[in-house]
């Protein structure tokens, strides 16, 4: 059973021309809504005290007070609202992965390009850092695994060294934000260079997934993204349909509690059906041969 963590306001706020807009979540709610009942849980904004958990009070400011520049990041009315709402989204995906479900945040904005300090890539604070500090309070062993296109600088930044956490992520290189080239500590990155095959992207997910088996987490956070789509405006990966399927399989394969943040994805009128390629593959149980 997946639950997806989602509220109408992530629609309420745009800027122009920006490639992080609300259709990008509507696309995915409508194509839900036509396929099936799925069951939507409303989320509740995180407090600063959970933002402090990762971020620095200067940084919670200058979003709070709207006092910041960022050409990638609009300077957007309510937005501290908005980012304490994705980041409260994310913690409740995790707590719903506690209880033996699903937990999928379909929030926007995205947060691994957040850092301890600054924002970035779309990005005001960390969501998957946030979610993944509460847990390893609650003593939890947890893996991070990144499948969006762009490497997780911010999340990578936050958890470096960290104990009873990895970091593992796949991603284009070179590309924004120029990061990921190298793995050190706890950080594992499997950096690939443009127009990869999807059969070079599922080589490093296999690995990837032979990381976080070694590494036996209790819990499992999955930054995702579907800006790794051959046909994406902003990469240049060659995922198909197929292969979100096969992802999703592959990681329900693991039989780990496992909650899932929406990060990037900017093919505005395939978004929808690649996300449900890939749930229809997260549902399905190789074991048994059949849908969750």
């Amino acid at each position: 059973m997946i639950k997806f963590v989602y509220s109408e306001e992530f629609l309420k706020y745009k800027e122009i021309s920006h490639p992080e807009s609300p259709e990008r979540i509507e696309s995915i709610i409508n194509y839900l809504k036509k396929k099936g009942d799925f069951q939507f849980v409303k989320p509740s904004p995180c407090n600063e005290d959970d933002l402090l958990l990762v971020h620095t009070p200067e940084l919670i400011k200058k979003v709070k007070n709207n006092s910041f520049f960022d050409p990638d990041c609009p300077n957007i009315p309510n937005i501290f609202h908005y980012a304490c709402l994705s980041a409260g989204a994310a913690i409740i995906a995790s707590e719903i992965s506690l209880e033996g479900e699903i937990g999928f945040s379909l929030a926007r904005p995205p947060g691994h390009h957040a850092g301890r300090n600054n924002i970035g890539g779309f990005c005001y604070f960390n969501n998957m850092a946030i979610a993944v500090k509460k847990l390893l309070f609650k003593n939890y062993r947890v893996a991070v695994l990144d499948i969006d296109g762009h490497h997780g600088n911010g999340t990578e930044e936050i958890l470096k060294g960290e104990e009873n956490v990895i970091y593992v992520s796949i991603h284009q290189f070179p590309a924004y934000p120029g990061t990921g080239k190298y793995s050190f500590e706890n950080c594992y990155n499997f950096p690939l260079p443009p127009f990869s095959s999807s059969k070079k992207y599922l080589e490093s997910f296999d690995k990837a997934l032979e990381i976080i088996k070694n590494f036996s987490p209790d819990i499992i956070g999955i930054s995702c993204g579907f800006d790794t789509y051959i046909d994406d405006p902003l990469l240049e990966l060659s995922l198909t349909e197929t292969d979100y399927y096969v992802l999703g399989k592959k990681i329900s394969s693991l039989f780990k509690k496992t909650f899932f943040i929406l990060e990037g994805g900017y093919h505005i009128s395939k978004i929808g059906n690649l996300f449900y390629c890939f749930i229809s593959g997260l549902l399905y149980s190789s074991e048994t041969g059949v849908s969750k």
